[in-house]
């Protein structure tokens, strides 16, 4: 029996004895309760550290993201502001001088237009609001060559008419047309009369979020439309007047920033 209330009095495996506040009395705790408690603190506080230092290193990619995208936003700004003035002086010096551009512009089974002089130009910009402020955001201007000639082509067969008429749309030049029609109305032909005249359009195109500068050239070397990407930190003095070059016909390596086919903001 003595051995058997001894087994009796000993405290259970999973409690401890506590001593109160007022130091008179024991108060027994569950150990796996408390154990429980700490553990569960220790995830919590684990958790929102790491959640912490997430939303830290979000707000830092933010900051960084948000200074690299004002950086090129300043710089295409001033690139673009930096090739409408020598856009705008070149159009004044080429009014006076009027030379004569060294091109052949070709209309596939029409006419080859040679020796045209430069006869008129215009220039202008738009800007765009960005976070409240103005922008640049197009560049636009042309050039017109001409001659004093026109080209005159008759025909009568209409496979041939609409082979002329689908040629002239294509090279994107004026062109007037006149059928010719017999006593029931048919028409039964066509005078299509073509002054010799071609205009280059230049589009610059402000691209501030990839950092470049983006061309739509009509008719800058021969007829037809291309497009040109421009690091803006390529723009310069020397790019600028490579460019002028090609303008009036010269040779010229800006044909390096070619690409295939209409960037997005041309469509």
């Amino acid at each position: 029996m003595g051995l058997l209330n001894d087994r009796i009095k000993q405290p259970q495996p999973l409690q401890i004895l506590q001593q109160n506040r007022s130091g008179d009395k024991l108060k027994p705790i569950e150990e796996n309760a408390v154990l429980t408690l700490k553990l569960k603190r220790g995830m919590a506080m684990g958790l929102l550290d790491d959640l912490k230092k997430q939303a830290d290193l979000v707000k830092t990619q933010q900051i960084l993201q948000q200074n690299l995208q004002g950086d090129k936003l300043k710089l295409v700004e001033d690139k673009m502001k930096q090739t409408f003035q020598y856009v705008h002086e070149l159009l004044k010096q080429l009014a006076v001088v009027k030379p004569t551009s060294p091109l052949v512009y070709s209309i596939p089974g029409v006419a080859d237009f040679r020796n045209l002089v430069f006869t008129e130009s215009f220039i202008d910009y738009r800007k765009k609001r960005i976070n409240d402020k103005e922008y640049f955001d197009t560049n636009h201007f042309f050039i017109k060559w001409a001659s004093p000639e026109t080209v005159v082509i008759e025909k009568d067969m209409p496979p041939l008419m609409q082979r002329i008429r689908e040629s002239l749309w294509l090279s994107k030049v004026k062109f007037i047309e006149e059928e010719k029609k017999n006593a029931k109305g048919f028409v039964v032909g066509a005078k299509f009369t073509v002054p010799a005249a071609v205009l280059t359009d230049i589009v610059i195109k402000a691209d501030h979020e990839q950092g470049r500068l983006l061309f739509q050239t009509t008719h800058l070397f021969g007829l037809g439309v291309e497009y040109l990407s421009v690091p803006a930190a390529e723009i310069g003095d020397d790019l600028l007047e490579d460019f002028a070059r090609a303008l009036i016909g010269q040779h010229s390596e800006i044909r390096k920033y070619r690409v295939a086919g209409a960037p997005g903001m041309f469509r």
